[in-house]
């Protein structure tokens, strides 16, 4: 199982190869967190991933990282920031430069592949997604749906996909709103308030009656369900 460090890098940052060598050979991260890692940034970047795969089914793992991190320098930049996440008072500076900024330039996530979308896990790369207009931002939203463990994370970035003018992207959130449903028994009021201006019988509309409380359900829902063709 990984280690909650592990499970704090993942969501703090978009590492690149070298950054995660280096902390694999200055201790900071065991065999086991390295691999993890290395697998899910193999997964983030699907056929860019080679050194991420390398490091992941690596049987000489201390010298494939020397390999990788081998001339480079500032490498632990990166691990200086994720220090100040484990501490709880995040570095905004460092969160900009090793999160924001490679969400907004592509570098977290392979936006040429659905692939790799479906397994999205940081909500920086969905609203990076939104912000540039990405064709697949859709796909890359219900891959958070579906991946990220906290409806918090992934609600926010619901609502601002079914208030699009794109009716791909609307749909492709309704979607979305119906994993989050289904996967962790909750909607917020945003979202309803939304969906709400939608034609009743969607994937939303069936997984929240399905899976949400009824009673936290508004009364256009229940009168859809209750009263069809009304």
């Amino acid at each position: 199982m990984p280690s909650p460090l592990a499970d704090l890098v993942r969501y703090a940052a978009a590492l690149e190869p070298a950054e995660l060598a280096w902390a694999h050979l200055a201790g900071r991260l065991d065999a086991e967190d390295t691999q993890f890692l290395a697998f899910l940034r193999r997964c983030d970047l699907d056929t860019r991933g080679q050194d991420f795969a390398l490091l992941e089914n690596s049987e000489q793992l201390d010298a494939d990282c020397r390999a990788l991190a081998a001339g480079r320098d500032g490498l632990d930049r990166v691990w200086a920031y994720l220090c100040t996440c484990v501490a709880g008072t995040p570095d905004p500076a460092g969160r900009q430069e090793f999160l924001l900024d490679r969400a907004a330039d592509g570098r977290g996530m392979d936006w040429s592949s659905t692939t790799a979308l479906m397994g999205t896990d940081r909500p920086e790369e969905v609203d990076a997604a939104l912000d540039r207009s990405d064709p697949l931002a859709g796909v890359a939203l219900i891959g958070l749906a579906v991946t990220h463990p906290d409806p918090a994370n992934i609600l926010p970035r619901v609502a601002r996909a079914l208030a699009s003018d794109d009716p791909d992207l609307v749909h492709q959130a309704t979607v979305a709103l119906a994993h989050t449903a289904r996967l962790h028994g909750t909607v917020d009021r945003a979202c309803l308030d939304l969906l709400r201006r939608l034609p009743r019988g969607n994937e939303a509309d069936d997984d929240i009656w399905a899976f949400v409380p009824r009673h936290r359900l508004p009364w256009w829902l229940w009168r859809s369900r209750l009263l069809p063709g009304r």
